[in-house]
């Protein structure tokens, strides 16, 4: 073999290997979900990895890689900070390093995170840049985690302060009120035989706006107390139903309350919730019997895979379709509250509870044929 023939055999060999190690360099760049250009300067050309393009949501044939494409696809707002590292680069002939986040736009138009790192290889005599060689990783996985994490934490803090608010001005409501109903029954005692029928009308409507403006502040604290001791445990929904039923026991006696319960499985919860969710469901199912007619309330559960699902049946007035979902809004009443009593709180505060746990809850009705409650609980 002659000297020219192994020279060009060699330079086949290198071409070759220099071509293994490319292939090699951009599997190791695409599995780290980072991409590279090389811009020369001098000679007007700019060169970018397909990883790049792809990172941007474009196959490699589609992007003309150009500085003018680079400042289309980037945020303008985050184009000063670019400018700025990029200056302070240069002047420092490269002692503080480019290393910065910024934003670019996908394809299909939501957001991409970039961490771009920049290195100026080349210098002409003047001292100016002649090729800049940089690599970009998306980090946008990252930076959803951290704004998530931050939000989150912001509405930790803000969900505190409005506890607080709640706690103290319902604190602050119930003085007040205590102060206004023990005047207003000490007026109807003492001054009873003074007082015309006007006036002591005047004076029950009073007493009585005071008494439910008390109970409305006591829901308001009880359902901004929701979760505050977060513990959950294994829990006996059985027992958590025999202890509501005993401290419903009067009411359900006065109205002749007929209660079917099945066996219920055991949960994860928190008891002191579930019980609150029971008292309100079967309170309601009293409040809403139908007149004349004997109230009856099923419980049960039925056991999924993923979920239990429990049941409060009854026979009462029931629930026009129309105001199914809104019954869960907080403040929402579909009755007179000289018809049935009530704060409008209870089912928000059930809808708190279940979805703390997160399950669901939801209602069926017929009107007149009465109403069937249901919430689940991961299991």
């Amino acid at each position: 073999m002659s000297e020219v023939d192994q020279l060009i055999q060699e330079n086949k060999e290198l071409k070759a290997k220099l071509r293994d190690k490319e292939i090699l360099f951009n599997h190791i760049v695409e599995s780290t979900f980072s991409g590279y250009f090389d811009w020369n300067i001098k000679e007007k050309k700019e060169y970018w990895s397909p990883t790049l393009k792809k990172m941007f949501g474009y196959e490699n044939h589609e992007l003309y890689s150009s500085p003018i494409t680079w400042q289309r696809l980037i945020y303008q707002e985050d184009l000063p900070i670019v400018f700025d590292q990029m200056d302070a680069h240069i002047k420092s002939r490269g002692k503080i390093p480019f290393d910065c986040k910024m934003r670019f736009h996908h394809k299909q138009g939501f957001r991409v995170w970039i961490f771009c790192q920049v290195k100026i290889v080349e210098w002409n005599e003047l001292g100016r840049p002649t090729r800049i060689v940089g690599s970009l990783t998306d980090i946008t996985d990252i930076k959803n985690i951290q704004e998530t994490e931050a939000y989150v934490e912001q509405l930790e803090s803000r969900n505190k302060e409005l506890q607080q608010f709640a706690y103290v001005a319902s604190h602050d409501l119930q003085e007040p009120l205590r102060t206004i109903i023990s005047f207003t029954e000490h007026m109807s005692e003492e001054y009873k035989d003074r007082l015309d029928e006007t006036a002591k009308t005047y004076l029950k409507y009073i007493t009585g706006a005071s008494h439910r403006m008390s109970e409305l502040v006591k829901g308001l604290l009880d359902y901004t107390r929701i979760g505050k001791n977060f513990k959950i445990k294994k829990i006996d929904p059985n027992k958590i139903l025999e202890a509501v039923l005993q401290d419903l026991h009067s009411l359900l006696e006065n109205k002749n309350v007929k209660i079917k319960i099945e066996k219920l499985p055991k949960i994860n919860g928190l008891e002191t919730e579930i019980r609150s969710v029971f008292m309100n469901l079967i309170s309601n199912a009293v409040k809403y019997s139908k007149k004349n007619v004997t109230p009856i309330i099923k419980i049960g559960a039925i056991k999924d895979v993923n979920v239990v699902k429990f049941f409060v049946e009854d026979n009462g007035i029931g629930i026009e379709k129309a105001y199914l979902k809104r019954i869960f809004l907080i403040f929402q009443r579909l009755h007179n509250k000289n018809e049935y009593e009530g704060t409008g709180i209870g089912l928000a505060h059930c809808q708190k509870i279940i979805e703390l746990h997160g399950g669901k809850i939801w209602a069926e009705s017929i009107p007149n044929l009465g109403s069937s409650f249901f919430f689940t609980i991961p299991a």
